[in-house]
């Protein structure tokens, strides 16, 4: 029976019914509780690949965002987990940065100057993101030793996770999409507020870990 969807009170982005956070930016969605509405008569079918990524726990699936990401497990350096994950995100922030870098130089060659206006905030704030994540200092946006991770929170903590995870991993799909604004001048505004809201989510993802991590801080 396929799964009706809410839209996350944060980014909008549409969230499975029966969520509790959204996948895009870690935040509390409500209305999540809510039972799956019944298929109606003439309603498209599900995408099988949606329902088999929504079946598969988030530990998974941060696994495969993450390669190397084994989790946190009792009897293992949870710091190094934490680790790894963050600079993985890290890279993949300094990555978009150094394409959206590139794209203002574009900006420049096409004499789009109210783009590169409008860019230089989003260049700023994503490297000042970048930092935060590379450079957090442990217990704080990082798990410290004053940290134990109990079984029952696994869960809830791999959900913000992904959450956080896969809103770097679509701001890098976003910045390698980006297109020779030469060739499309009326596009620049758009992709340039696409990437501003992306940097947000991704903000907001972060901040949203940060607090999870200190709700079960002992």
């Amino acid at each position: 029976m396929p799964t009706a969807s809410i839209s996350c009170p944060a980014c909008h982005a549409p969230v499975a019914a029966g969520t509790k956070f959204c996948p895009q930016c870690g935040s509390a969605v409500s209305g999540a509780a809510s039972a799956s509405a019944p298929a109606k008569p003439g309603s498209p079918p599900v995408d099988i690949r949606q329902s088999v990524d929504q079946d598969r726990g988030f530990l998974k699936r941060v696994q495969l965002l993450i390669p190397g990401f084994r989790g946190y497990r009792q009897g293992e350096d949870d710091r190094a987990a934490d680790s790894l994950l963050r600079m993985q995100v890290a890279d993949r922030v300094h990555q978009a940065l150094v394409t959206i870098q590139m794209y203002r130089t574009q900006l420049t060659q096409a004499n789009q100057f109210q783009g590169l206006t409008d860019l230089g905030p989003v260049i700023a704030d994503l490297q000042q993101l970048e930092g935060s994540v590379r450079h957090a200092e442990q217990g704080y946006t990082g798990i410290s030793p004053a940290v134990r991770i109990q079984t029952s929170q696994l869960d809830r903590l791999y959900e913000y996770d992904y959450g956080f995870v896969s809103a770097a991993a679509t701001l890098g799909v976003t910045a390698s999409g980006l297109s020779n604004p030469s060739s499309d001048p009326a596009g620049v505004a758009s992709a340039i507020e696409t990437l501003r809201s992306q940097v947000r989510q991704l903000d907001a993802a972060f901040r949203a870990r940060i607090r999870a991590i200190q709700g079960i801080q002992v």
